[in-house]
């Protein structure tokens, strides 16, 4: 069906707007009168509009920050008393993205058609389903600008981590790729230009030279052929590498594997404690966390504390007999459960385990940034002077 948008003035005379979807303006406009409004404006959503209105659905085009700045405005508003649907219409006007202010305009439209907020932010496909959960809880309780600064601080909080590991990586990635680059011009550009001047002279090449051009042949021959292998491996990726065997590789590198695990905890942890302290049940709150899991193998685990929750049996047992976290984190969930207590004790093991994920890139980032400077300035080093040295003997002689 096609969409309408629509401008109108409700009972006080205020002006609103949204899009509905119907399948003519005369029911958009008979859907409108029965809400009470007198439609002045009404035209159909063009084509590129609507593909951005939907764009969402397969990549939402709508940032972490974004979102994280909309939930704080909104639980701000609300705080201040501003009534749902003017709150989306107010935050619709003053964003820039477009596909977050149709998403916005979208949810109004939805609430004045009468969906809870849960329904309307599910409907909209760009919020993350523990706010979704947490909203419909914190309708019942009548607590929703506390659930909306809630998961705002917690996005924020993630959105932060993530930034600090990328920065940290941004110097090293750099000089690994631009010694990367000039190993390459070394061994694609110079080296056969200087092989083939000083073959002219019908002399044997030093022993060093010999291995730089042996290299450089194999490097033509492997970038030539490069563009063929890496295609063949995309589309046979999946059948060569599954991602459970993957999944599985990443969990036994030695080092990586630890940081690797440590952010999992941190991360899951981090979510069940705010769905827990927005009224969530421990169960469904496992089920939305256990999401949060990008590992399929580690996830399968997790998933197998649902039933087992549901049944009645204690967290801290549970995960202590599969052995999915480490003694201190079963400890501290042991003391959350037993004090009532369990959201603020699995916020604390996910601050522990952020920490620990930092103290080991740190020392990851420590020793890599002296390592890559060293063997790239042997391995160019080398080259340079593999290269320029049939040069300096053709001087001598």
């Amino acid at each position: 069906m096609p969409f309408f948008r629509y401008k109108a003035f409700d009972s006080a005379g205020k002006e609103v707007s949204g899009i509905k979807e119907a399948v003519s303006p005369s029911v958009v406009k008979r859907m409108l009168e029965e809400e009470g409004l007198v439609i002045f404006h009404i035209e159909e959503v063009s084509s590129s509009e609507k593909k951005k209105v939907f764009s969402f659905k397969l990549g939402t085009g709508v940032s972490s920050e974004e979102i994280a700045l909309i939930l704080y405005e909104i639980g701000l508003l609300l705080s201040r008393g501003v009534h749902i649907t003017q709150i989306f219409e107010i935050l619709s006007k003053q964003t820039e993205n477009p596909k977050l202010q149709n998403a916005l305009l979208s949810i109004k439209s939805y609430l004045q058609e009468g969906d809870s907020v849960a329904q309307a932010l599910a409907k909209t496909k760009i919020f993350p389903d523990f706010l979704v959960e947490m909203a419909k809880a914190g309708e019942e309780a009548g607590a929703l600008d506390r659930i909306f600064l809630s998961a705002s601080e917690y996005i924020s909080q993630q959105n932060q981590f993530r930034s600090k590991i990328v920065n940290s990586l941004i110097y090293p990635t750099i000089v690994i790729a631009v010694g990367f680059v000039a190993v390459v011009i070394i061994m694609n550009l110079v080296v056969p230009t200087i092989t083939k001047i000083y073959s002219q002279f019908g002399r044997e090449l030093p022993l060093s030279t010999q291995i730089v051009v042996f290299l450089s042949q194999i490097s033509g021959y492997l970038m030539k052929g490069l563009p063929a292998v890496l295609i063949v491996l995309f589309l046979v990726r999946k059948k060569l590498f599954p991602p459970e065997v993957l999944d599985r590789f990443k969990l036994k590198i030695p080092f990586f594997s630890k940081v690797y695990l440590y952010s999992a905890y941190s991360n899951w942890s981090n979510t069940l404690s705010l769905l827990l302290k927005g009224g969530i049940t421990l169960d469904k709150a496992l089920e939305i966390a256990n999401k949060t899991i990008s590992n399929s193998v580690l996830r399968k685990e997790f998933n197998h504390l649902i039933e087992q929750v549901k049944e009645g049996k204690p967290l801290s047992i549970e995960v202590k007999s599969r052995k999915l976290l480490p003694e201190n984190a079963v400890q501290l969930i042991s003391i959350g459960e037993e004090t009532g207590q369990l959201d603020d004790m699995l916020k604390l093991v996910s601050e522990i385990y952020k920490k620990q994920t930092e103290r080991l890139i740190n020392i990851f980032l420590s020793y890599l940034e002296p390592v890559t400077l060293i063997v790239l300035s042997v391995l160019i080093g080398f080259f340079v002077f593999a290269t320029l040295l049939p040069i300096f003997s053709l001087n001598v002689r």
